[in-house]
């Protein structure tokens, strides 16, 4: 799964509880397709704060600089003091000693990217499949970040006039309007089809037919399940490739209702979970409770 606004928010806010105030002293640049930038300019600077917007992490230093990060994929930010030997909680995991995910020996195989602070620790930036990047920028709109809408958990940018000008315009399936970026910051396919469930719409309807009812019930779910995953530090998916910056796992996929449970039980109803393929994404819902 690529990281969606809760996998990214839990990593944004934990790095800046740990990164702030931190100088850089070293950006040593394992893949060069996946760093973009000067590494001069960014040398000696301090970690004024971490945020995030949509799916990108912004690393805002000083001097009007920005370690911009892009996870993709299988991208992974891993946070290690000098004096650790092992990335606390990966204890288990790690008796996995092939596993393509494994942060007990860093940097590994799949490290692009080592920034090292000036408190001896570093960060790891690990990609398996390498298409993830980390930019060095001046000004966000070298991210194209005018092109995004408003960011899904925010109520004040994501009012329901908003929402409903851009379901009442498209014929597209709701789905996929609600994870278009571009209207619509940081939605991806697990919670959008998880607010789906929560709301009782079927994916496969348009988005201009839902009535003002169900526009605002979705609306509300969407925030709903975006709070509770950051609430639980997002998903690791069975790929098992997102993790907070100490290496270990998310915990909401212990409460998904529906995604990844294809021909298991509805929570709600007791009918089958169905899967099907809405924009060539794995689309799952209930046929009894979603119409």
């Amino acid at each position: 799964m690529m990281p969606e606004l809760p996998e990214v928010e839990t990593i944004s806010q934990q790095l800046d509880h740990t990164l702030k105030g931190l100088k850089i002293s070293q950006i040593e640049i394992l893949s060069r397709k996946n760093f973009v930038g000067k590494v001069a300019e960014v040398l000696g600077k301090k970690v004024e704060g971490v945020s995030r917007r949509a799916k990108i992490i912004l690393i805002r230093l000083s001097g009007d600089k920005y370690l911009a990060v892009h996870l993709k994929l299988t991208g992974q930010l891993i946070y290690r003091e000098s004096a650790e030997r092992k990335v606390h909680g990966t204890e288990k995991y790690c008796e996995q000693k092939d596993g393509p995910f494994a942060v007990c020996e860093l940097p590994n195989k799949y490290t692009t990217v080592v920034v090292s602070f000036s408190n001896g620790g570093k960060l790891f930036f690990n990609d398996l499949r390498k298409f993830g990047w980390m930019k060095v920028v001046g000004n966000l709109g070298e991210l194209g970040e005018e092109k995004l809408g408003p960011e899904a958990n925010d109520e004040k940018s994501f009012t329901l006039d908003y929402f409903r000008s851009i379901l009442s315009k498209s014929r597209k399936p709701v789905k996929l309007v609600i994870m278009d970026q571009e209207k619509l910051a940081g939605v991806g396919n697990i919670y959008a089809n998880e607010a789906l469930f929560m709301a009782g719409i079927s994916p496969l309807r348009t988005a201009m037919s839902l009535s003002e009812k169900e526009i605002k019930i979705l609306r509300e779910s969407i925030l709903k399940i975006l709070k509770e995953s950051i609430k639980h530090k997002g998903t690791s998916d069975s790929d098992e490739a997102y993790r907070q910056i100490n290496g270990e796992k998310g915990t909401f996929q212990n409460y998904l209702q529906v995604y990844g449970r294809e021909g298991e039980k509805c929570p709600q109803c007791g009918g089958l979970i169905k899967r099907i393929k809405i924009g060539g994404r794995g689309t799952f819902y209930c046929g009894g409770c979603q119409h």
